[in-house]
């Protein structure tokens, strides 16, 4: 039963990561899109501080972090494949043992 919550768990955690990256991923295909169309001045905050960037620098940091962020999303997707295999086994396993019972 211990296994059984603890994967729950996990999976939980891991649909959350995932969720909250592909709302990353979005707003970052948005700015994408924004500054591919856009003219004139950008700029992009660094911690708190708001700093003028060139339309090509700020579109390569741009690509660079979508690339990291999709390579994040294909982690979770591993991670949540093994995780609800495992979850389904012991949650059979589980019914089973109260059918026995």
């Amino acid at each position: 039963m211990r296994d059984f919550q603890t994967v729950q768990q996990q999976l939980q955690l891991v649909l959350m990561q995932k969720q909250q990256t592909d709302l990353q991923l979005a707003e970052l295909k948005k700015a994408e899109e924004e500054v591919s169309k856009g003219e004139g001045s950008f700029y992009r905050f660094v911690g708190a501080v708001i700093v003028p960037k060139k339309k090509e620098d700020l579109k390569k940091e741009l690509a660079e972090e979508k690339e990291s962020l999709e390579l994040r999303q294909g982690i979770f997707e591993k991670q949540e494949k093994v995780l609800r295999e495992r979850f389904d086994a012991l949650r059979k396993k589980l019914e089973s043992s109260e059918d026995a019972s």
